[in-house]
Protein backbone atom coordinates (compact mmCIF):
# COMPACT_ATOMS: atom_id res chain seq x y z
CA UNK A 1 0.00 0.00 0.00
CA UNK A 2 1.70 3.02 -1.23
CA UNK A 3 4.73 1.14 -1.17
CA UNK A 4 4.97 0.82 2.46
CA UNK A 5 3.93 -2.15 4.73
CA UNK A 6 3.52 -5.99 4.42
CA UNK A 7 1.18 -8.16 1.74
CA UNK A 8 -0.66 -10.60 3.96
CA UNK A 9 -2.74 -13.14 2.96
CA UNK A 10 -6.20 -13.65 4.65
CA UNK A 11 -8.07 -15.95 2.73
CA UNK A 12 -9.01 -19.89 3.31
CA UNK A 13 -8.12 -22.73 1.34
CA UNK A 14 -10.92 -22.80 -1.10
CA UNK A 15 -12.79 -26.02 -1.32
CA UNK A 16 -15.34 -28.69 -1.28
CA UNK A 17 -15.90 -28.42 2.70
CA UNK A 18 -15.97 -24.82 3.36
CA UNK A 19 -18.95 -23.06 5.20
CA UNK A 20 -21.57 -21.37 3.53
CA UNK A 21 -24.57 -18.99 4.48
CA UNK A 22 -26.84 -21.16 2.26
CA UNK A 23 -27.38 -24.66 2.47
CA UNK A 24 -26.65 -25.95 -0.82
CA UNK A 25 -24.22 -23.48 -1.82
CA UNK A 26 -21.08 -25.96 -1.28
CA UNK A 27 -18.40 -26.09 -3.72
CA UNK A 28 -18.16 -29.12 -6.22
CA UNK A 29 -15.40 -30.00 -7.91
CA UNK A 30 -14.26 -33.03 -10.47
CA UNK A 31 -11.33 -33.84 -12.83
CA UNK A 32 -12.16 -32.22 -16.41
CA UNK A 33 -8.91 -33.67 -17.83
CA UNK A 34 -5.84 -35.24 -16.64
CA UNK A 35 -2.00 -35.45 -16.70
CA UNK A 36 -2.51 -39.53 -17.64
CA UNK A 37 -5.24 -39.25 -20.44
CA UNK A 38 -4.93 -36.05 -22.38
CA UNK A 39 -1.37 -34.25 -20.90
CA UNK A 40 -2.25 -31.58 -18.94
CA UNK A 41 -4.83 -31.55 -15.67
CA UNK A 42 -8.21 -28.83 -15.49
CA UNK A 43 -10.45 -29.10 -12.89
CA UNK A 44 -14.08 -28.03 -13.22
CA UNK A 45 -15.71 -26.11 -10.25
CA UNK A 46 -19.14 -25.33 -9.50
CA UNK A 47 -19.82 -22.46 -6.53
CA UNK A 48 -21.76 -19.54 -6.20
CA UNK A 49 -19.72 -16.47 -5.77
CA UNK A 50 -20.69 -16.44 -2.42
CA UNK A 51 -18.62 -18.94 -1.20
CA UNK A 52 -15.03 -18.94 0.52
CA UNK A 53 -13.17 -15.90 1.53
CA UNK A 54 -15.17 -13.50 -0.87
CA UNK A 55 -15.60 -9.56 -1.42
CA UNK A 56 -19.43 -8.48 -1.25
CA UNK A 57 -19.65 -5.37 -3.98
CA UNK A 58 -22.21 -2.55 -4.03
CA UNK A 59 -23.96 -4.65 -6.39
CA UNK A 60 -24.30 -7.37 -3.57
CA UNK A 61 -27.52 -5.44 -1.98
CA UNK A 62 -27.85 -2.16 -3.80
CA UNK A 63 -29.86 -2.98 -7.57
CA UNK A 64 -27.92 -1.59 -10.32
CA UNK A 65 -24.70 -0.53 -8.25
CA UNK A 66 -21.00 -1.69 -9.14
CA UNK A 67 -19.93 -5.41 -9.45
CA UNK A 68 -16.09 -5.92 -9.11
CA UNK A 69 -15.29 -5.08 -12.62
CA UNK A 70 -16.52 -1.59 -12.24
CA UNK A 71 -14.96 -0.84 -9.34
CA UNK A 72 -11.95 0.85 -8.77
CA UNK A 73 -8.64 -1.52 -8.34
CA UNK A 74 -6.66 0.84 -6.36
CA UNK A 75 -9.73 0.87 -3.64
CA UNK A 76 -8.84 -3.20 -3.06
CA UNK A 77 -5.74 -2.38 -1.90
CA UNK A 78 -6.00 -1.10 1.58
CA UNK A 79 -4.00 -1.02 4.85
CA UNK A 80 -5.63 -2.92 7.32
CA UNK A 81 -7.44 -2.29 10.75
CA UNK A 82 -7.79 -5.29 12.82
CA UNK A 83 -10.42 -4.80 16.10
CA UNK A 84 -10.08 -8.13 18.05
CA UNK A 85 -13.51 -8.92 19.63
CA UNK A 86 -12.79 -12.08 20.10
CA UNK A 87 -12.67 -12.03 24.53
CA UNK A 88 -16.58 -10.86 24.35
CA UNK A 89 -17.64 -13.35 20.91
CA UNK A 90 -15.99 -16.42 23.11
CA UNK A 91 -18.74 -16.20 25.87
CA UNK A 92 -21.77 -14.57 23.13
CA UNK A 93 -21.89 -15.80 19.27
CA UNK A 94 -23.73 -13.17 18.72
CA UNK A 95 -21.37 -10.33 19.88
CA UNK A 96 -21.32 -7.01 17.29
CA UNK A 97 -18.17 -4.60 16.74
CA UNK A 98 -19.43 -1.38 18.29
CA UNK A 99 -18.50 2.15 18.06
CA UNK A 100 -16.81 1.62 21.78
CA UNK A 101 -14.64 -1.17 20.30
CA UNK A 102 -13.64 1.38 17.53
CA UNK A 103 -13.06 4.26 20.44
CA UNK A 104 -10.87 1.98 21.83
CA UNK A 105 -8.73 0.60 19.12
CA UNK A 106 -7.95 4.54 18.41
CA UNK A 107 -7.53 5.19 22.20
CA UNK A 108 -4.59 2.51 21.63
CA UNK A 109 -3.34 2.70 18.27
CA UNK A 110 -4.86 6.44 16.91
CA UNK A 111 -7.23 7.20 14.33
CA UNK A 112 -7.81 4.86 11.63
CA UNK A 113 -6.36 5.77 8.85
CA UNK A 114 -7.79 7.15 5.34
CA UNK A 115 -8.55 4.38 2.80
CA UNK A 116 -8.19 1.45 5.70
CA UNK A 117 -9.96 -1.95 5.56
CA UNK A 118 -11.69 -2.16 9.16
CA UNK A 119 -11.27 -5.84 9.76
CA UNK A 120 -13.12 -7.69 13.07
CA UNK A 121 -11.42 -10.18 14.22
CA UNK A 122 -13.85 -12.43 16.52
CA UNK A 123 -11.77 -16.11 16.82
CA UNK A 124 -14.44 -17.25 14.68
CA UNK A 125 -11.70 -18.38 11.69
CA UNK A 126 -10.37 -21.51 13.90
CA UNK A 127 -13.77 -22.93 13.32
CA UNK A 128 -13.55 -22.89 9.45
CA UNK A 129 -12.94 -26.58 9.21
CA UNK A 130 -16.05 -27.39 10.76
CA UNK A 131 -18.57 -26.04 8.95
CA UNK A 132 -21.49 -26.44 10.87
CA UNK A 133 -20.13 -24.96 13.73
CA UNK A 134 -18.68 -22.19 11.49
CA UNK A 135 -22.28 -21.65 10.25
CA UNK A 136 -23.78 -22.34 13.93
CA UNK A 137 -27.49 -22.76 12.92
CA UNK A 138 -30.24 -23.20 15.42
CA UNK A 139 -33.21 -25.50 15.42
CA UNK A 140 -34.82 -22.50 13.21
CA UNK A 141 -31.99 -22.29 10.92
CA UNK A 142 -30.74 -18.99 12.15
CA UNK A 143 -27.12 -18.54 12.48
CA UNK A 144 -25.36 -17.46 15.56
CA UNK A 145 -21.97 -15.79 14.57
CA UNK A 146 -20.47 -12.13 15.43
CA UNK A 147 -20.67 -9.59 12.91
CA UNK A 148 -20.62 -5.39 12.98
CA UNK A 149 -23.13 -3.33 14.63
CA UNK A 150 -25.02 -1.41 12.23
CA UNK A 151 -23.83 2.14 14.77
CA UNK A 152 -20.65 0.89 14.10
CA UNK A 153 -20.62 0.54 10.20
CA UNK A 154 -22.33 3.99 10.33
CA UNK A 155 -19.87 5.77 12.60
CA UNK A 156 -17.00 4.49 9.79
CA UNK A 157 -19.03 5.70 6.99
CA UNK A 158 -19.63 9.00 8.47
CA UNK A 159 -17.12 10.01 10.64
CA UNK A 160 -14.02 8.17 8.90
CA UNK A 161 -12.81 7.79 5.29
CA UNK A 162 -12.44 3.46 4.79
CA UNK A 163 -12.44 1.84 1.86
CA UNK A 164 -14.31 -0.84 3.48
CA UNK A 165 -14.95 -3.66 6.20
CA UNK A 166 -13.86 -7.32 6.77
CA UNK A 167 -14.81 -9.96 8.98
CA UNK A 168 -13.93 -13.74 10.14
CA UNK A 169 -17.61 -14.91 9.47
CA UNK A 170 -20.07 -15.73 6.62
CA UNK A 171 -21.55 -11.97 7.02
CA UNK A 172 -20.98 -8.44 7.44
CA UNK A 173 -24.31 -8.17 10.10
CA UNK A 174 -24.36 -10.52 13.36
CA UNK A 175 -25.87 -14.23 12.02
CA UNK A 176 -28.95 -13.56 13.63
CA UNK A 177 -29.61 -10.44 11.54
CA UNK A 178 -32.69 -10.41 9.38
CA UNK A 179 -32.36 -6.75 7.90
CA UNK A 180 -28.61 -6.55 7.03
CA UNK A 181 -28.41 -3.20 7.98
CA UNK A 182 -24.96 -3.53 7.69
CA UNK A 183 -24.88 -4.84 4.28
CA UNK A 184 -27.14 -1.82 3.30
CA UNK A 185 -25.41 0.93 5.07
CA UNK A 186 -21.93 -0.24 3.53
CA UNK A 187 -22.78 -1.35 0.28
CA UNK A 188 -25.18 1.12 -0.72
CA UNK A 189 -21.82 4.04 0.24
CA UNK A 190 -20.50 2.11 -2.25
CA UNK A 191 -18.12 0.44 -0.45
CA UNK A 192 -17.03 -2.90 0.15
CA UNK A 193 -16.91 -5.92 2.61
CA UNK A 194 -14.89 -8.88 2.77
CA UNK A 195 -16.18 -11.90 4.01
CA UNK A 196 -14.48 -15.73 5.57
CA UNK A 197 -11.01 -13.91 6.33
CA UNK A 198 -8.69 -16.07 8.29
Amino acid sequence: YKGTGEVIDLSHVFGTNIPTYLIGETPQREDYVTVEANGFYIQRWTFTEHAGTHVDMPAHFVAGAQTVDQYDADLLVSPAVVIDISEKAATDADASLTVEDIQAWESANGEIPEGALVIMYSGWDVRWDTPEAFRNADADDIQHYPGFSPEAAVFLLEERDIHGIGVDTLSLDPGNSATFDVHLSVLSAGKYGIEGLA
